[in-house]
């Protein structure tokens, strides 16, 4: 039995080491991500109603100091439900902050191009302007690769868009 907790606390100290050497200051990362899954939701003022979506994102930046990621990103959103469809495209910048290793927390503000095609009816377009948090954890899978499940959330107080959800990212460090 002790031989057993031995070698689970070894296995444990060897990976807390090899992430903590991937979040040192002037390493850059480079994260492509998935989210939606069917489990995110988006609630906009145009259509009311709540839809389930895919969102392909990636996500580059650097540790400016230890333990802090300062970031940008690209992505877009595919969403549809019976009565409409919701496409849109996300520009975000960002910081993240790695606690207890490999346990980090995230704010980020961007801007997202809506479109929408309601059933039966012609496109409208909208911009937001919009805050965001998230809250994760990265697995380190080898020494410079991080598998990065977390939840996720945008706020736009103008424009009446909420989205959350959960996302994964294949994180790449150099």
């Amino acid at each position: 039995m002790i031989k057993k907790v031995l070698l689970i606390l070894s296995v444990i100290a060897a990976l807390s080491g090899t992430a903590s050497a991937q979040i040192l200051e002037n390493t850059w990362i480079v994260n492509p991500q998935i989210s939606g899954f069917n489990l995110g939701s988006t609630h906009t003022r145009e259509t009311g109603n709540e839809t389930f979506d895919l969102g392909l994102q990636v996500e580059t930046g650097n540790f400016i100091v230890n333990n802090l990621l300062f970031y940008v990103g690209v992505g877009g959103n595919f969403s549809w439900n019976k009565e409409y469809r919701d496409n849109n495209i996300d520009l975000n910048v960002g910081i993240r902050y790695y606690t207890l290793t490999t346990l980090f927390i995230g704010v980020n503000t961007g801007y997202t191009h809506a479109w929408y095609k309601p059933k039966d009816a012609s496109s409208a377009c909208d911009d937001y302007l919009y805050v965001g948090a998230e809250l994760g954890y990265a697995i380190f899978v080898s020494h410079n690769i991080s598998l990065d499940p977390a939840l996720y959330w945008k706020h736009s107080f103008t424009d009446k868009l909420d989205q959350y959800g959960l996302k994964v990212g294949l994180s790449v460090y150099f």
